[in-house]
């Protein structure tokens, strides 16, 4: 039986036929790419009550966390210093949805805002700006006008011994990339699996029993390797 996977969708305010609507909207590159790997997505609207989401996530197999707008400070202490598009209410539910999955042992997989989601709801920070001159992100995000996610843009070096060095068979990965913010401090139970040349942390997964994994990467638009992290999640949640 294929697992079922909740995908958190993304809420933007987006203009229609009948006006400006505020839409939940999902690429379907994620679920293209969950389909593939043997799983049945469904979406978790964003924004619910956080209450629900014991009960929603007692309904799935796994969760996947999508990328999105930037996380509130708010949600980790610290003021505003180039955060945009933020919403406390989406991070509320995002973060209840990490710990109800915790709670239920389901294994999760953040994609993108998701690692940055998934470091804060176990107790870590964020850049709120990592496009820092002469560093590899600020080259990287200096043809926006031309974005192409499924282009591989730079090098991430995987850390030995690590799930990512394993899954791809090699101590690099050439990766995608569409972000300004990064993790800051760690979370105390996450671990690095990858970093940039520049030494922002790029994936992260929980140093425990409980299987949560975080890139900074967008591997639902890339083939080859990268989809192996779906797969990865898929024997997670098969045991």
């Amino acid at each position: 039986m294929r697992p079922v996977i909740a995908v958190t969708a993304w809420r933007r305010d987006l203009d229609t036929f009948l006006g400006k609507e505020s839409l939940q909207t999902l690429s379907t590159f994620y679920t293209d790419a969950l389909i593939d790997a043997g799983m049945t997505p469904i979406v978790f609207p964003n924004g619910q009550d956080p209450d629900e989401a014991q009960r929603l996530v007692d309904m799935v197999d796994g969760v996947l966390i999508s990328g999105g707008d930037d996380v509130d400070p708010e949600s980790y202490g610290l003021g505003n210093d180039g955060s945009r598009g933020y919403s406390k209410a989406v991070d509320d539910f995002e973060i209840a949805v990490v710990t109800a999955a915790r709670a239920q042992d389901k294994p999760v997989l953040a994609i993108c805002r998701g690692l940055q989601l998934l470091n804060v709801a176990l107790g870590g920070t964020l850049a709120q700006d990592v496009l820092v001159s002469g560093t590899a992100h600020e080259l990287i995000n200096k043809d926006t006008d031309r974005v192409e996610l499924n282009a591989r843009r730079h090098v991430v070096q995987l850390e030995p011994e690590s799930v990512l060095a394993g899954l791809y068979q090699s101590s690099e990965a050439k990766v995608n990339t569409l972000h300004h913010q990064g993790i800051k401090r760690l979370a105390p139970e996450l671990i690095v699996e990858a970093r940039t040349d520049d030494g922002l942390i790029e994936a992260a997964r929980c140093d425990g029993a409980w299987w949560a994994l975080g890139v900074q990467w967008h591997p639902e638009r890339m083939e080859g390797e990268h989809r192996e992290l779906f797969h990865a999640f898929r024997k997670a949640i098969s045991g």
